[in-house]
């Protein structure tokens, strides 16, 4: 679904984990986060509810982590750090999301192949430490931000502190909070 937004591209390379990909070939990066969001903007308003739902949780378990590994003072422990991972990474494995408010959200084949897709650039960008890949990853994240929008990411974070606050605990779910906004600022 096409809707005209505007991007605030100098917001945008303010993001610490952006600033080396637009610094280096920002046209080029440029365009690659604008090729993106044509590939996202052709998945309807109920997938785009869904891809939301799937970030925000994304989002929060990967706040968890890092905290745990850091040794964060607010880390959760072992135990709830693997079960944040599991019921994330359980959802990402089965293309399927569950909230105990809203029940079980799936995915049709199309938004499977590109949660898969995703998934891998994520895999090679961060466990096989492919330098493209991870510039791959970050421009369809931003675009992925921007066509899913700002009232769906709020909507969707606030799902996920109503069903998953005791799991991820209220500290990690404003970490989450805190990791998107400035892609949010990006655009409007």
């Amino acid at each position: 679904m096409k809707i005209q937004r505007t991007i605030y591209w100098d917001k945008l390379t303010e993001i610490q984990e952006l600033k080396e990909f637009f610094e280096e070939d920002f046209q080029g990066f440029k365009n690659l986060i604008e090729n993106r969001i044509e590939e996202v903007e052709k998945f309807s308003d109920e997938a785009l509810d869904k891809f939301s739902k799937l970030r925000a949780l994304e989002v929060t378990n990967g706040c968890t982590q890092w905290g745990f590994r850091r040794g964060d003072k607010e880390c959760l422990s072992l135990e709830q750090t693997r079960e944040c991972m599991n019921l994330v990474m359980g959802f990402m494995k089965r293309t399927e999301l569950y909230f105990p408010s809203e029940g079980q959200i799936e995915f049709d084949d199309e938004e499977k192949a590109f949660i898969q897709a995703v998934r891998s650039l994520y895999k090679d960008a961060f466990k096989n430490n492919v330098k493209e890949s991870e510039r791959e990853y970050y421009a369809a994240s931003i675009a992925q931000f921007i066509v899913i929008g700002h009232e769906r990411m709020e909507r969707a974070m606030v799902l996920v502190k109503q069903n998953y606050e005791t799991l991820f605990s209220s500290y990690y779910i404003e970490r989450g909070q805190k990791y998107i906004a400035p892609y949010l600022r990006g655009f409007e």
